[in-house]
């Protein structure tokens, strides 16, 4: 199934798994729009997503792709984006079922500038590949990965931010952190900078481990059990999505979502 989508506005769309295991979407975002892009990925079988967007110039709009899909997934996603655009990309993935996320960022030229903002739980096996070109001068990424990975959990982010020779004033900057629930979670994390400008900014972080022992005694201290205490911090971890878009329904969703899967049972 293909679909090529014209984007002036914003716009929900809804990927199936049930019609079909396969889906396209090639979308334009044409010149100075202003628009909220949500994708929801649903249904009962194993679906496989290639996105293809080009952001055209002077545009400020806002991706959030939610997976709802009750099998395994491959998502592949490519944005191109031209000259003083913004462009805010987040996912949400708290699904029990395997899912692999293959990204490429392409700032094509100068004032274009990209902000990632990615949540996941997984109990199961998850895989994050990314990869943010600047490819011209003046242009500003920020990469910002947050997971958790429960019990018998893997997770895997590969982070790789690349500035061309002659990307004069480009500035990229990358965060990856993941939260490991006890001794059976998995964990990897590769921050990659490819740096071949002098004139630039670049940073990277990363951390990965169980929660901190001394900030969980405080919360206990506060009055909560130890499971009480890990869950708040968690959500920690993943509520920050749910602030991407500037819509009270999907922030609702997402956050019901979050706490239900969070929220230790009585």
């Amino acid at each position: 199934m293909m679909n090529l989508i014209s984007i002036n506005k914003s716009k929900k769309i809804t990927v199936n798994s049930d019609s079909g295991s396969l889906c396209r979407l090639d979308l334009e975002v044409e010149r100075r729009t202003d628009a909220k892009v949500i994708i929801f990925l649903e249904g009962k079988g194993t679906l496989k997503v290639d996105l293809q967007v080009k952001v055209g110039s002077d545009s400020r709009v806002t991706f959030l792709t939610v997976n709802h899909n009750e099998a395994d997934i491959e998502f592949n996603e490519k944005f191109d984006v031209l000259a003083d655009s913004s462009v805010i990309i987040a996912h949400a993935d708290l699904t029990g079922f395997k899912a692999e996320y293959n990204c490429c960022y392409q700032l094509l030229a100068q004032g274009s500038d990209l902000k990632v903002q990615t949540a996941s739980l997984s109990d199961s096996r998850k895989v994050f590949n990314q990869d943010t070109f600047h490819l011209a001068g003046n242009t500003s990424a920020h990469i910002n990965n947050y997971g958790v990975v429960m019990a018998n959990g893997y997770t895997d982010m590969v982070v790789r931010n690349t500035i061309v020779q002659g990307s004069h004033n480009a500035s990229t900057h990358q965060t990856s952190r993941l939260l490991t629930y006890d001794k059976t979670s998995v964990g990897k994390i590769l921050p990659v900078l490819y740096i071949y400008d002098n004139e630039v900014e670049a940073s990277h972080a990363a951390s990965l481990g169980q929660p901190d022992e001394e900030q969980v005694y405080y919360l206990q201290s506060r009055g909560l059990s130890h499971k009480e205490a890990i869950s708040l911090i968690v959500k920690g971890y993943l509520l920050p999505v749910t602030q991407i878009i500037d819509d009270d329904s999907i922030n609702t969703l997402l956050t019901e979502e979050i706490e239900r899967k969070v929220t230790p049972d009585a």
